[in-house]
């Protein structure tokens, strides 16, 4: 007599065996903190700003370098191109980076406009998935950007040897 495996049986070890194989690498990426993101990171995001009051409507993009110091303090400089107008800032800000290498960043522009960054920190801790989240004058943050971008840290002869 021949015994019948039950589909649901191996689909319940296929995915018993899919999530354990898993979960190691899940597990070592989850050791994110402020300290992951230390260095200098070239950056470029892009979109378009749909509805938010205090920028002009239209295409957006821009390209920069951000400096994190390992401890939650961020600078840097960027050129934005918004609807055709080239604008050049500096700013400082701050970022917070979770244990599941999830995080926000807030910069103070030179312009005098303040803007947030949802993002994400690669398992290499040398790229971020970022998408602005709010924008506009200090203390009067708007949605209505759809911009996302990454960045990639920048390799010297000295960072290369860390």
């Amino acid at each position: 007599m021949t015994q019948r495996i039950r589909p649901g049986i191996v689909v319940a070890a296929f995915a018993t065996a899919l999530l354990v194989g898993l979960s190691a690498p899940l597990r070592a990426q989850e050791a994110c903190s402020d300290a992951s993101l230390q260095g200098t990171y070239a950056f470029n995001v892009q979109g378009a700003n749909v509805s938010n009051p205090s920028l002009p409507p239209g295409a957006f993009a821009a390209v920069g370098r951000n400096t994190y110091d390992g401890k939650g303090q961020l600078k840097g400089s960027i050129v934005v191109g918004a609807n055709g107008a080239i604008i050049p800032a500096t700013y400082t800000g701050t970022y917070t980076v979770n244990a599941d290498c999830s995080g926000v960043k807030t910069a103070t522009l030179s312009i005098g406009a303040v803007v947030e960054f949802f993002f994400v920190v690669g398992d290499d801790r040398r790229e971020i998935q970022m998408i602005a989240t709010q924008a506009g004058p200090p203390g009067a943050l708007a949605d209505g950007l759809t911009v996302a971008g990454s960045a990639r840290r920048v390799v010297t002869p000295a960072t290369r040897r860390k």
